[in-house]
């Protein structure tokens, strides 16, 4: 069936499928793309997030701090679909840096960050920073007692990893809506 679809868009696209089969070893099918020159511009309607009636975060400057590459990059990825202006980093100096003097509408933090340092100190040292109390969500796979009584001290939700994206978009869209 995958076969079948991918032959069909190839013709309608003019390109032709190529196969290669060894008996008793396997096949091998291609299709032959040239590159664009360019990526093409999105239209002007894409181009900028709208906002949507009762949508609290498109155009909201949000702050991720993990010190996991790959999760910055889907946070990220995540946060900028629903319209969001998304800072990453991984440490204090790192935050400090990107954000350049104005604090973020909301911090998502992971609880557990490198060199022993914690979420809850970072969001702490913000809100000082800022003399701001930040909204923040702290994002974990910790369920100690421990980690759960420094969120509560701090007034912080907690979402357990791995986070589902309705559920974070839901924290999200409450924390920022008052």
């Amino acid at each position: 069936l995958g076969l079948a679809i991918v032959d069909r868009i190839a013709g309608i696209l003019g390109y032709r499928v190529d196969v290669r089969s060894v008996p008793g070893r396997g096949s091998v099918f291609s299709i032959e793309v040239p590159l664009a020159d360019e990526a093409p511009a999105p239209p002007a309607s894409e181009a900028s997030p709208r906002p949507s009636a009762g949508d609290p975060l498109p155009g909201r400057r949000l702050l991720v701090v993990d010190n996991e590459e790959a999760i910055l990059y889907s946070m990220a990825a995540l946060l900028g679909q629903w319209g969001c202006d998304v800072l990453t980093a991984s440490d204090l100096e790192g935050v400090l840096a990107v954000l350049d003097g104005r604090p973020p509408e909301a911090i998502l933090a992971d609880y557990h960050l490198d060199h022993g340092a914690t979420g809850c100190q970072l969001v702490s040292a913000l809100r000082e920073h800022f003399a701001s109390e930040v909204p923040a969500v702290m994002i974990t796979a910790d369920r100690t007692d421990d980690c759960r009584r420094a969120l509560q001290r701090l007034g912080i939700p907690l979402l357990n990893k791995p986070v589902k994206p309705g559920k974070l978009r839901a924290v999200l869209s409450a924390m920022l809506s008052g």
